[in-house]
């Protein structure tokens, strides 16, 4: 039963260890994507879309504003997401510390020691595996398992 309780916090730990790292990678070009502004973005759309469709000034003008109105909307649905995966992250942290002080409560000083030892050891491994470029998720890097080339 003791090894079970152990099995289980040291999963939920390098779980929520794995978890709060995801989304801190990520490639250049949406690094890049994310520091533009809306009307960045709405002029490289609508320059995109003129060069391609060759738009006349009146169409480009109701495409540009077309293209920054969805813009704005998404900048707002962005920082609304991000604000949300904070506050997440935030409770999942505080769940974190309650189980761990519910294990600590329940062991003896030499498991506490140990247990001690097993959490830095995870958290070790778990900073080795995001510091080599392979993330949690299939072991194709930061981006998730999209678009990475496995060796695997």
């Amino acid at each position: 039963m003791k090894k079970l309780l152990m099995i289980a916090a040291i999963f939920t730990m390098t779980f929520a260890g794995a978890f709060a790292q995801r989304g801190h990678g990520g490639s250049k070009s949406g690094q890049q994507k994310e520091s533009m502004t809306p009307e960045q973005r709405a002029e490289k759309m609508t320059t995109k879309m003129t060069d391609e469709l060759s738009l006349s000034e009146d169409q480009k003008q109701k495409i540009y504003d077309i293209n920054l109105e969805n813009a704005q909307k998404r900048q707002a649905q962005r920082e609304a997401m991000q604000e949300e995966h904070k506050a997440k992250r935030a409770a999942m942290q505080a769940q974190n510390q309650v189980q761990n002080e519910q294990i600590v409560a329940v062991l003896t000083p030499d498991q506490k020691t140990k247990w001690e030892e097993v959490k830095k050891e995870n958290r070790k491994e778990i900073r080795e595996r995001s510091g080599s470029g392979r993330g949690h998720r299939g072991g194709k890097g930061s981006s998730g398992g999209r678009g990475g080339s496995a060796t695997n």
